[in-house]
């Protein structure tokens, strides 16, 4: 039978190839993410740049009593009804169609830009209205606002 084998030498690694490994897997690291680590030090600089760094540091370093300072403000009777309603307002953030809201604005912009435009001392008679449903762009104006009414009536 074979002897039971009673030590057991460790094979170590020198300090020097663990080094000369660690930095072969960094730099394959970095090559395999270039583009990220260089947009990464873009988003440094950009926040160096505004300020926001500092501010991000400072408030790391002191987070404790900034955030005791927080909760502090937070505790006030005025923040009460905000607090309250806030669960709500995430849940409509939620359900908001984003995509509707968008071009809604985009129209409310074109549309301001034209009144902007427009003089609007002149006084409209009701056969001017009338003459202004054939222009296609305000019949169609109307027809979506009166769907909307329609729509909010329901």
């Amino acid at each position: 039978m074979a002897k039971a084998i009673t030590k057991i030498k460790r094979y170590e690694v020198s300090r020097e190839d663990q080094v000369e490994q660690d930095v072969r897997e960094v730099k394959e690291a970095v090559a395999d993410n270039k583009d990220s680590i260089l947009k990464g030090i873009d988003l440094l600089k950009a926040l160096d740049n505004g300020g926001t760094l500092d501010s991000v540091t400072a408030f790391v370093k002191a987070k404790d009593e900034a955030l005791a300072n927080v909760v502090k403000e937070i505790d006030k009777d005025q923040y009460e009804p905000l607090l309250r309603n806030l669960p709500e307002l995430v849940f409509l953030l939620g359900e908001i169609n984003v995509t509707g809201i968008r071009d809604l604005s985009s129209r409310l912009n074109h549309g301001l830009e034209a009144m902007e435009g427009e003089g609007t001392t002149d006084k409209t008679s009701f056969l001017d209205l009338a003459k202004a449903l054939k222009d296609p762009e305000i019949n169609r104006s109307i027809t979506m606002l009166l769907h909307f009414l329609k729509g909010m009536g329901r």
